[in-house]
């Protein structure tokens, strides 16, 4: 009966630091910014420019549809759907990115604990 209790404890106390980790690492902010500490760091800061860059476009290419005369409105409107499914698409691909970091994160923190555990 000992033993299953220690073990209850150990599992409530490990259960305790992984959600005080977890909620060390709430916020937005913080979320998007691990993003950063993976591998493709470096293309994640380049895609982060192409979505800005986008962006842009998005607003000229707007702008120029409901501005020029009816005979061109067929392309700016056909420009502005293209820039937009390309910021769309860019922006699906930050966040994957960062939620496949965030996940690895955590799988990285379970196989400590689980090494702790049987270490233990």
């Amino acid at each position: 009966m000992t033993t299953d209790h220690d073990i209850k404890q150990q599992l409530a106390r490990q259960a305790a630091e992984l959600d005080k980790l977890m909620r060390e690492e709430q916020g937005l902010e913080k979320v998007l910014a691990s993003g950063f500490k993976g591998g493709l760091g470096g293309i994640m800061i380049i895609a982060y420019i192409l979505a800005t860059v986008l962006a842009v476009a998005i607003f000229y290419c707007g702008y120029h549809f409901f501005t020029v005369a009816p005979e061109q409105q067929l392309f700016w409107g056909i420009s502005l759907l293209l820039v937009f499914q390309a910021q769309v698409a860019t922006k699906l691909w930050i966040w994957m990115e960062t939620n496949r970091s965030s996940t690895l994160r955590e799988l990285k923190r379970l196989e400590l604990a689980v090494a702790k555990i049987t270490a233990g």
